[in-house]
């Protein structure tokens, strides 16, 4: 099951796959954000972290093996016929996340466990039984529950959570994801499912079962977010950010729309000049209006356009390829360029 999640990640064009998997486990270089970018996973990005290098590896190999996929570079593979047919196929059974980009901004795994906490707290206080194991014994955690509690008036809370939770729930459109939610809980006298347990009564793989887990977790934040009087906004909002840029890389890009001179921001922020053409191409990589012409000239821009022209495929452009033609060219304008496509592309 694993293995065909994988496929999926593939194309008929060429991908690195350890570049597809730094975006599942949440690196934030700018190379892996790219890798993200050109391939369409940008809302994947931090969504598996439970999954070690290897394993995805071996998955790519066995995958290569039964013929499914073809390496055509040293860590690169794309589709064959028989992948791309079998792809085809899984999209049609396999359950397919819809709102992993909730990740971009929010720390889910944190929040999941925090929550799970929270609800298994109001459901034993509302039975009056104080006697119970907790989902969690992380101290931080515990802590954060307890403050969360102490502001929350207990005689309505239970009601509260009843009555959001029923809201949330009936605005699902999936009709298995209201049982995964449910069934997942741990409270008065019900232990909650595991992904095996629930699996089985889905019909459904455990690897599935725990992607359906997940993103219904993260519609449920989303959710939250929409309903700001909702009672768990107050855990939520310690553990999500505003934009998914990083906020040296936005104090760089507000300075930088200011002077346009980086070497002043360089010396200003006493950062190295590579880390604040770092901070611009990862804004860019998120922003699609970003001003791509405050950095790239006319000029460049038209002369990289003309010697690309015949290749569609954005992420295998060869930066040697084009300072051969542009000796002056530096790796940053490429990169940006790169980007600048890749927006234009997908707008």
């Amino acid at each position: 099951m694993f293995t065909d999640y994988v496929l999926l990640l593939f194309s008929t064009t060429p991908r690195r796959a350890k570049g597809l998997f730094n975006v599942l486990r949440g690196r934030r270089t700018v190379s892996t954000l790219f890798a993200g970018l050109t391939a369409g996973y940008l809302d994947l990005l931090d969504s598996c972290h439970e999954v070690p290098l290897e394993d995805f590896m071996a998955a790519t190999a066995a995958l290569t093996e039964n013929g499914q996929l073809t390496s055509t570079a040293t860590g690169c593979w794309q589709l064959t016929q028989a992948g791309e047919h079998r792809q085809a196929k899984l999209r049609q059974t396999l359950y397919m996340p819809q709102n992993f980009e909730v990740f971009q901004t929010t720390d889910v795994r944190r929040f999941r466990i925090v929550s799970q906490l929270a609800l298994q707290v109001v459901s034993e206080l509302v039975h009056h039984d104080r006697h119970y194991y907790p989902v969690t014994t992380d101290p931080g955690i515990q802590a954060q529950v307890k403050q969360w509690l102490r502001q929350q008036s207990k005689v309505e809370l239970g009601e509260q959570i009843h009555a959001a939770l029923t809201a949330f729930l009936t605005s699902l459109a999936d009709p298995e994801l209201p049982t995964v939610f449910v069934q997942g809980i741990t409270g008065y006298q019900e232990p909650g499912l595991t992904n095996e347990q629930l699996a089985a009564q889905l019909g459904r793989q455990p690897w599935e079962a725990s992607l359906m887990h997940t993103d219904v977790i993260c519609q449920w934040i989303a959710w939250i977010q929409r309903h700001p009087r909702d009672p768990f906004s107050q855990l939520l909002s310690v553990l999500t950010q505003a934009s998914a840029i990083s906020q040296s890389a936005e104090q760089t890009y507000q300075a930088f729309l200011k002077t346009q001179q980086l070497a002043a921001i360089a010396q200003t922020r006493h950062l190295k000049m590579s880390t604040v053409r770092e901070h611009l191409l990862e804004v860019a990589i998120w922003s699609p209006d970003f001003p791509f012409e405050m950095v790239l000239n006319h000029e460049i821009t038209q002369q990289l356009a003309t010697i690309f022209a015949a290749q569609p495929d954005i992420a295998n452009w060869s930066f040697q390829e084009a300072q051969a033609a542009l000796p002056t060219l530096d790796f940053f304008e490429f990169r940006l360029f790169q980007i600048m496509r890749c927006q234009h592309v997908r707008r």
